[in-house]
């Protein structure tokens, strides 16, 4: 074979890989809320529009589905499950279809985040008592850190480096902490501590890495900034997640909330059984790659 033609096909089989999950699944067009509702009588995953309208039943099925979070592209949800009799780690398209379990064996894992590449999901083992971290496309777990009973939450920083979670001493239940880990040095930093037994959970990164919110239970959402400095209250309810564009905080208080950071103002989305929002904008996605890539090797390969 022409080696000018074997090494066209091998780029367009190599890109038509890469990209066929992406041909699949396509994210939404619009900014777009996922989120856990009661309304069926168990807990489903739905989706609305950034307004609260429009909203739509996902799973559609008995078993106990939560903790919905975007992938960092919008094409797909990550979320956890009872559906294979133990709560676990799913991923589904983002209109729903193609539910598939991240890992193959069944664990007890919970609450998970997405790595900024969209390659790895972050969550919590709970009768490990530690986060873990999974490889999509190998299906394999890593163990990065102990956490505790009735801990963990992580969330991944936008830039990859670091994992924020919550921390409980195993022999001292009246305090909980919030670390950050390094994912490459396994380096531990403290940045807030509570004498109060599991009251600082549901971590959440802004979109720029340079603040961390959390709910500190039964006073209410808290942020700070990522040395740990700045710590100051946000707003009264639970479940924290930033907009894509950082300007606003989706929490929960009978029911979905936003809260401008500008105006400091709450504004309803929903009514009460609905909770853990998370947020998707395809304003803030960063030009893709792939269409320049496929543009310049087609056009390398034209030039021989």
């Amino acid at each position: 074979m022409n080696i000018k033609i074997l090494m066209l096909f091998c780029c367009i089989s190599l890109l038509f890989f890469k990209g066929v999950v992406s041909v699949i699944a396509e994210a939404p067009k619009t900014a777009k809320i996922v989120f856990t509702s009661t309304r069926d009588g168990d807990d489903e995953i739905y989706i609305m529009n950034a307004d609260g309208s429009q909203q739509k039943n996902l799973t559609l099925n008995g078993a106990r589905d939560g903790s919905p979070v975007w992938s960092p592209t919008g094409e797909h949800i990550a979320f956890h499950s009872d559906r294979h009799g133990i709560r676990d780690i799913y991923i589904m398209d983002a209109d729903g279809k193609n539910v598939r379990k991240v890992l193959k064996d069944v664990a007890y894992r919970e609450f998970p985040t997405w790595s900024p590449d969209g390659k790895k999901l972050a969550y919590h083992r709970a009768f490990s008592e530690a986060i873990y971290t999974a490889d999509i496309n190998e299906r394999s777990e890593k163990h990065v850190v102990s956490s505790g009973r009735i801990a963990g939450f992580p969330a991944w920083s936008p830039d990859g480096s670091e994992i924020v979670f919550t921390y409980r001493f195993p022999h001292d239940v009246g305090r909980t902490v919030l670390r950050v880990i390094n994912v490459n040095t396994h380096e531990e930093t403290t940045l807030f501590e509570v004498d109060e037994p599991a009251t600082l959970i549901h971590t959440a990164w802004s979109p720029d890495g340079n603040k961390i919110a959390f709910l500190w239970s039964q006073k209410g959402i808290y942020v700070l900034d990522r040395d740990g400095s700045g710590l100051k209250k946000l707003v009264t309810g639970s479940s924290p997640a930033w907009s894509p564009l950082g300007d606003k905080v989706l929490y929960i208080s009978d029911g979905i909330f936003t809260f401008d950071l500008g105006s400091r103002k709450s504004e309803q989305l929903t009514g009460d059984g609905n909770y853990e929002a998370d947020w998707f904008n395809p304003a803030a996605l960063p030009v893709q790659p792939d269409t320049k890539l496929l543009t310049t090797i087609w056009g390398q390969l034209k030039q021989k």
